[in-house]
């Protein structure tokens, strides 16, 4: 931005609920900007050592929106937003996003920055249910400031654009898949792995991947598991990778069932390259979705998917090509998730078939996201090329 003659740098802020959120999907962004020559902010809940980010701000998040933590924060963040006056702004997911919004609103018309918000997953849909009359509300009281909304799958555009959220809607493949964070291992690399957890080639090793919580309900593929018959629980083993608020409520329920040798807690997993070479399947018993990075990472890794049947997971697979769906809101779930491992375990040729078609297209992976993101992120400059998108990982 050239004023009066002085170049004057322009200034953007992001905000997540986690630092980690940050490292773990928007560096690649935070590179194009500032090789773009612009101050890149974060304010997110965490701390953490990397050489593309500057200055962060560590801010606390409540899941609940409306707890009084969370108005302390978007006092934080409008005094912020008043000290540096931002050219941009832009929110991830429903927490971070409602408090940046809430912020911005607070400041008078003149001084709000350009304001982009990114949905991970809304937290609602049609119907008249207390949960998602409210989300609804929110989401609606906020559009006004929303300058840009991007959205990542099909249902949550429809909604969007059903309930008029934005003047602009953008729909976009995810954040995009870094590849390079997946590279392959040898056959005796893979042995090595499944042995540490008791398998052998003839056992189907089961990958669970992700934040241990109610909506991720890790519980139900413990109860699924437990469901099979004896035989083929032997032939099985379940690694659940990730920590959270549900982690030894499910460690307690593994005990009960008495499944501690098919069950591994691995706990927060840095890099879960290797765990994706060495599975058969990934699972997920998830009730709510985005556009889930653990389904994308499966099919880049080339493991089929057995997954409830939301949004999100319907994007990306495809029931009898890619992987198996189930009905995850029903008193019979656990039950409808036994009856496709079942049918994994015992069909050979119908495992192959999902595992032969299970490709990552190449409009999920970083090299094509990236380009057309920054350019909705900067307002439709021209895109920055980036060198290393290794600097999607610590």
């Amino acid at each position: 931005m050239l004023l009066w003659g002085v170049v004057v740098m322009e200034k953007m802020l992001i905000v997540a609920s986690r630092l980690s959120h940050i490292v773990n999907f928007h560096l690649p962004y935070i590179q194009a900007f500032r090789e773009a020559g612009w101050q890149v902010d974060v304010a997110a809940e965490g701390t953490v050592k990397h050489p593309l980010l500057g200055r962060c701000y560590d801010m606390h998040f409540v899941k609940n929106p409306l707890s009084v933590e969370n108005w302390k924060t978007i006092r934080q963040l409008t005094a912020l937003l008043r000290e540096n006056h931002y050219t941009l702004v832009y929110s991830n997911a429903t927490l971070a996003g409602f408090a940046l919004r809430m912020a911005v609103k607070r400041l008078p018309q003149q001084e709000r920055p350009r304001c982009v918000h990114i949905s991970h997953g809304y937290m609602f849909d049609d119907s008249r249910q207390l949960r998602s009359r409210v989300y609804r509300m929110v989401e609606k009281h906020l559009a006004k400031v929303t300058d840009t909304l991007v959205v990542m799958n099909h249902e949550d555009e429809q909604l969007a654009r059903r309930y008029h959220l934005s003047e602009q809607i953008v729909f976009t493949h995810g954040m995009g898949l870094c590849g390079e964070r997946f590279p392959s291992i040898t056959q005796k690399e893979r042995q090595t792995l499944r042995q540490q957890y008791g398998a052998d080639e003839d056992t189907m090793v089961l990958l669970c991947v992700g934040e241990f919580s109610a909506r991720k309900n890790q519980a139900l593929l413990i109860e699924a598991l437990n469901r099979l018959p004896l035989t083929a629980r032997r032939r099985c083993r379940l690694l659940l990778a990730g920590q959270g608020a549900t982690q030894e409520a499910c460690q307690q329920l593994t005990a009960r069932y008495e499944l501690q040798p098919f069950v591994h807690f691995l706990g927060q997993v840095a890099e879960p390259a290797a765990l994706y070479r060495c599975a058969d399947v990934l699972v997920s018993a998830a009730t709510m979705e985005g556009l889930p990075f653990n389904v994308m990472e499966a099919l880049y890794c080339g493991i089929p998917v057995v997954a409830s049947r939301i949004k999100g997971h319907t994007d990306l697979l495809t029931d009898g090509d890619n992987g198996l769906l189930f009905d995850i809101h029903t008193d019979h779930a656990a039950d409808r998730l036994t009856a496709q491992w079942q049918k994994l375990l015992n069909d050979h040729a119908l495992y192959q078939r999902l595992k032969d078609h299970a490709v990552l297209p190449a409009r999920y992976q970083i090299e094509h996201v990236r380009p057309y993101l920054y350019s909705v992120l900067s307002g439709g400059s021209d895109t920055v090329e980036i060198p290393t998108p290794e600097v999607t990982h610590l």
